[in-house]
């Protein structure tokens, strides 16, 4: 699926969907003939001192990165006008800059126009530019979110009215914070006029205290309020963690100065978090840094060497969740990887609760048939949205298939019927043969080989265990019977021949225990 940007008279956006896994895409972001690979992670670079050159980062495999136009136009403004942005990072991959609003969440405040900062991205060349706005944060005041909103709104319009036109990709961010009608009343009046590339603000905060059943809510809700083909970009999104979480949701791009600002605290990157340098003894990684250095070669060193190779070990690791992720997509197993990186730490674990209750969203990215079986381990996986697509498919055929008046429910998953035939060697005539899904219930035996019906794998507990009133046969039973059909049989297809078994459940009564009587001692008060 290729969608092209809707300023058609410059066509420098284009976003190409080539992969997708419920809200997750793999696809190609061109902007004026450069081109990155979604999802992707744009490292945050400073524009005046790097600690990692942007060029190695090139080298690294990153297409994209983000840096700080607020920066540079306060230190920099004339070298920046006359050398351009990408000669100034020393990049020629995707630059897409910041307009600084982030600095009124950190430091209260701006003193430039939107005017001022969206001339001088205009004339740095940036590929994606952010408009200036006004970061909600986490607030708990509706009177300050409403305000964030209104000035970025404004600035957003105005931007996009004045320099629509000048060869610059415009990103409207989208504020609101914890207040959902007011990040979709921001989100939908940016796609109303005319924005091709949306960018979900306040993030950080709600990642910093590990808010994300919030995040979840957030990423959302701006979702629902765009087109499918729109990219979504995520202010501050680098941990290790929340990528797979927040790719599924329908995330494309994300930037991160993360990875520098650990390696300032002495702080190491894992795919379950980050740790402290201080309280560990070995690395377990095997990238360039780790590979030629120890715990101890880090700590003896000084500071600004260990920063750097910290940073770069940080950079790897990212890129290796980003990677992973991709392959999850491509796999259509990315509701697996968040599944793993939920059980890494509680309150990622609720955040994947809160998505499994997106099934409704992710449902248009997920494919009706898989290469790779579907994982059931917990209760979680009821609510994949493959299973809730082919309920849908099987809600239609859920009835009686022909004339005949019996049918038989079998047991067991899997094993191919060569004849019609009962063990003792009766024939069974016309019947109609119905399996039984862990999760779907009953569907039509001749369904046996289309996904995700005989390509279910779940623990073995989760099999046949009551649900409701009845086990899960005696409740597909029940199903089958409601079809009209006047007789109903269970059986077990044998592993010789293709045979039936006929399976009678048989009500075993319980004995009842007699008291003993009252003129007869207890055997605890006998004598030896």
């Amino acid at each position: 699926m290729k969608v092209l940007e809707k300023n058609s008279e410059d066509r420098r956006l284009s976003f190409e969907i080539t992969e997708t896994d419920l809200g997750g895409r793999v696809g190609r972001l061109t902007v004026g003939g450069r081109r990155a690979t979604t999802p992707c992670l744009l490292p945050v670079v400073h524009p005046v001192h790097q600690i990692i050159p942007a060029s190695d980062l090139r080298t690294m495999g990153f297409e994209a990165v983000m840096t700080n136009s607020m920066i540079l136009y306060k230190r920099e403004k004339d070298e920046g006008k006359a050398r351009g942005i990408r000669s100034i990072l020393g990049f020629d991959g995707l630059v897409m800059t910041d307009s600084g609003g982030y600095q009124a969440l950190e430091y209260g405040g701006v003193d430039v126009t939107y005017e001022e900062i969206a001339g001088f991205q205009v004339a740095i060349g940036s590929d994606l530019a952010v408009t200036l706005d006004r970061p909600t944060g986490l607030t708990s005041s509706r009177e300050h979110a409403v305000e964030t909103v209104e000035y970025s709104l404004k600035n957003a319009l105005k931007t996009l009215r004045t320099y629509r036109d000048r060869g610059t990709v415009w990103v409207g961010p989208v504020q609101g914070g914890l207040f959902l009608d007011l990040l979709a009343r921001s989100a939908g009046d940016l796609v109303e006029a005319g924005f091709e590339f949306l960018a979900l603000g306040s993030p950080t905060q709600v990642m910093e205290n590990y808010m994300f059943v919030e995040l979840v809510r957030m990423i959302s809700r701006a979702r629902k309020e765009m087109p499918y083909s729109m990219p979504l970009h995520l202010f501050g999104a680098g941990h290790p963690l929340t990528m797979a979480l927040s790719i599924a949701l329908g995330c494309d791009t994300f930037d991160s100065a993360s990875y520098i600002l650990f390696a300032r605290q002495d702080r190491y990157m894992t795919e379950r978090g980050t740790v402290e340098l201080k309280r560990m003894q070995y690395l377990p990684c095997s990238c360039p840094v780790c590979a030629t250095t120890s715990v101890g070669d880090l700590t003896s060193m000084g500071r600004e060497e260990r920063v750097k190779k910290l940073a770069l070990h940080n950079l790897f690791l990212l890129r290796k969740e980003l990677m992973a992720c991709r392959e999850a997509v491509t796999e259509g197993r990315l509701w697996d990887l968040v599944e793993e990186k939920a059980a890494a730490h509680p309150r990622v674990s609720e955040g994947f609760r809160e998505m499994a209750g997106q099934a409704e969203l992710m449902k248009a990215g997920t494919a009706l048939l898989k290469e790779r079986g579907l994982l059931l381990r917990s209760e979680m996986d009821e609510e994949r949205p493959e299973l809730m697509l082919a309920s849908e498919r099987l809600r239609s055929i859920k009835r009686r298939r022909s004339s005949s008046s019996t049918a038989i429910l079998l047991l067991t998953r899997g094993r191919r019927l060569r004849g019609a035939e009962l063990l003792p060697g009766k024939k069974l005539g016309t019947v109609d043969l119905y399996r039984l899904h862990p999760r779907l219930g009953v569907y039509p035996a001749e369904l046996d080989f289309l996904y995700p019906f005989t390509q279910t794998v779940e623990i073995r507990e989760m099999n046949g265990r009551r649900r409701g009133n009845g086990s899960a046969a005696e409740i597909g039973l029940e199903e089958v019977k409601r079809m009209g059909y006047a007789k109903v049989l269970t059986a077990i297809p044998m592993r010789e021949g293709g045979k039936l078994r006929i399976w009678r459940r048989k009500t075993r009564r319980r004995r009842r225990r007699r008291s003993p009587s009252p003129s007869s001692p207890s055997q605890a008060s006998r004598t030896r």
